[in-house]
């Protein structure tokens, strides 16, 4: 599960490493993550710029998440459901 967030809106504090890799796209694509347990706490793609793809999970309170879009659905398992009202984006852009 990834969420969109402007980089100006999100605050991280603590060590973390990165790593770079090249999407489906082509484009590159930079995961942030913990150095001590490994947990992915973002990306940060090269378009758009001045956003992460937060991994919310990694939130203290995910309470408040309600999901607006799935990606990569031509890769979903069948025995998936897709949530009514949800968008679907069969891969990456």
């Amino acid at each position: 599960m990834s969420m969109v967030v402007r980089q100006d809106d999100l605050k991280i504090t603590g060590l973390t490493k990165s790593f770079t890799r090249i999407a489906d796209s082509g484009n590159e694509n930079t995961g942030v993550f913990c150095p001590s347990c490994g947990v992915r706490i973002h990306n940060t793609p090269r378009n758009p710029e001045g956003v992460f793809t937060l991994k919310p999970g990694t939130l203290d309170d995910t309470s408040w998440l309600k999901p607006t879009a799935m990606m990569w659905t031509k890769r979903a398992q069948g025995w998936i459901p897709m949530p009514e009202g949800v968008r679907e984006i069969e891969g990456q852009r």
